[in-house]
Formats: structure tokens, C-alpha cells, sequence
């Protein structure tokens, strides 16, 4: 599949599920019109770039940059800021260590080295953020805070591109693994705490 392609699959299966109903389960936290207006500015900047010099930006980062910063700005508790800045600077780490020594580790691959890096982050995600709005910021700013330090590293042996259609597929591809491993564990969690009170239900009425 050509790169780009996978993005815009994602982002339609993503309009039908949230016109289907499913918005409040999937991504609960925000409002229609604020999605749609995500979705209309996606489709208007992704195509397009700003180059200066060596560097070429897709004007989805800056995009994703303002959602991230409006998405924080919202959080009130500075505990739970600097938890998400933490969150995202681990998930950049993350990131670009897999970007470095993924394709070192064959055997670790699934599919492809996309699918491996956005799984892998996206467990990762759901493991350490539970807010849904939060969660997908911290891995829009993970996602490009690793992909600035590797394009940037390799500065000299390729051109720095950020943004591009690569970027776009692994950033739809980890925000459906984060949510979908979210909403997995939340479900697996839900499980163990009820056969946990009907055990213990049952071990009053025995008692009694």
C-alpha cells in the first residue's frame, strides 16, 4: 500500500464509527463540531508543506502542535501537565529508538516496521494515560518529538521531511492501537473487578 493510503482509510473508518454513535465510547471528552473541524483541517493540511532551506514541514504538525497545546491548556491540574509532558517525552524516546534499531530486530517485526512502532507505542499509551483527549496528545507530541530527533539526527544523510505521508499513516495507526488497547484493558479491568465482587458476594453468602 502506498504511504498516505492508510491514513485515509483510517480517517474514513474513523468518520463512520463517531456518525455511527460511537464517538462518546471511543473518544469521549470532546465535542462533534470540535471533531469535525479536526477532520476538515486534517484533509485541508496534510497535502500541503512549508520548505525552508533543508527543512520541510507538513502543515499537519503544526495542526497536531495547536490540538496537543489546546488539549493541555484544558488540563487544570499542573500534576497532571507535567505527568502528560513527561508521558510524551517518554513516547518520543520511544520512538525514536524503534525508528534506530527496529529494522535491527527482524524478528521483533509484525507486518511491517509501521504496525510494530505503532502497536508497540500505542500499548504503551494506554498503559500510562487514561484520559482518551489526553492520551491521543501525548502521542501526537511523542510521535513528533521522536520523528524531529531522527530526521534531525540523519540531517546528513537525508532531507528533512516531517509530516509527510509516512507520518501520517503511523499516527493514525497508533492512535487506533492506543485506543483500541485502551478500550481492551478497560474491558479486561471491568471483567476482573466483577468476577472479583461476585466472588466475594459468594463467599459472604456462604458465610452467612
Amino acid at each position: 500500500m502506498n504511504p498516505g493510503y492508510l491514513s485515509l482509510l483510517l480517517l474514513v473508518i474513523s468518520l463512520i464509527l463517531f456518525a455511527s454513535g460511537w464517538k462518546d465510547f471511543i473518544l469521549r471528552g470532546i465535542t462533534h463540531p470540535s471533531l469535525l473541524l479536526f477532520f476538515v483541517c486534517w484533509l485541508l493540511a496534510t497535502p500541503l508543506s512549508v520548505t525552508i532551506g533543508s527543512y520541510r514541514v507538513f502543515l499537519c504538525v503544526p495542526l497536531l502542535l495547536c490540538c496537543c497545546l489546546r488539549i493541555w491548556y484544558q488540563v487544570r491540574a499542573w500534576m497532571v501537565r507535567l505527568h502528560a509532558l513527561s508521558v510524551s517525552l517518554l513516547l518520543g524516546s520511544v520512538t525514536f529508538f524503534l525508528r534506530e534499531t527496529l529494522h535491527l530486530l527482524p524478528s521483533m517485526i509484525i507486518v511491517n516496521q509501521q504496525v510494530t512502532m505503532a502497536l508497540f507505542i500505542g500499548i504503551l499509551a494506554a498503559g500510562l494515560i487514561r484520559n482518551p483527549i489526553v492520551q491521543v496528545a501525548n502521542v501526537s507530541m511523542g510521535l513528533l518529538i521522536g520523528e524531529t530527533m531522527f530526521h534531525y539526527s540523519h540531517l546528513q544523510q537525508a532531507p528533512f521531511v516531517l509530516g509527510g505521508t509516512s507520518f501520517q499513516d503511523l499516527w493514525w495507526t497508533t492512535v487506533f492501537a492506543a485506543r483500541g488497547s485502551s478500550l481492551v484493558l478497560s474491558g479486561f479491568l471491568f471483567g476482573i473487578r466483577r468476577s472479583a465482587e461476585g466472588i466475594w458476594e459468594l463467599v459472604k453468602q456462604r458465610r452467612d
